[in-house]
């Protein structure tokens, strides 16, 4: 009896679809993209199901294009984005098509997920709404300006005390 319920067991969970979600036809392939823009260098780290060949980023249209080739037929994306890099409301396009994706944030990456259908070539836009670097030039600016001031005053009080 035990050999025979041992077997209905084990053909069940041959047969049995993950209870987790949909199964997905390649592991994870990791891809770390370096970003350069605005004297910075970025890291953005993918894990998908398929292969990125190539990639574009454009700061002026806060836009990370993704040359997408995959041999399976259900697709998995996680990217982790810099928030120094782009950040704020995000669109995403698949093949010029507008898809959802889900976005989760912390203090320094934006974490996305997006599932998609098909085979072959693809290209994935991902847009932002803000482009942090521009700000950064700024700041290292304001803080110079602000210290020489500081400086100028300290010197300017002490000749007044005396």
């Amino acid at each position: 009896m035990k050999p025979f319920l041992f077997v209905i067991i084990f053909t069940s969970l041959l047969f049995t679809q993950s209870a987790f979600g949909q199964y997905f036809d390649t592991p994870g392939l990791v891809n770390r993209l370096p970003i350069e823009t605005g004297g910075y260098i970025f890291e953005v780290i993918i894990v998908s199901s398929f292969d990125i060949p190539d990639y574009q980023f454009s700061s002026e249209e806060k836009r990370l294009s993704l040359i997408i080739t995959s041999n399976v037929s259900n697709n998995l994306v996680e990217i982790q984005i810099p928030k120094n890099l782009i950040n704020g409301n995000f669109t995403f396009y698949l093949n010029g098509q507008e898809i959802s994706a889900d976005v989760k944030t912390n203090e320094k990456i934006s974490f996305i997920t997006i599932e998609f259908p098909g085979k072959g070539l693809h290209k994935l836009d991902i847009i932002g709404t803000t482009y942090l670097p521009e700000f950064s030039e700024i700041a290292q600016l304001i803080l110079a300006t602000s210290l020489i001031g500081i400086l100028f005053l300290n010197k300017f009080r002490k000749k007044i005390i005396h």
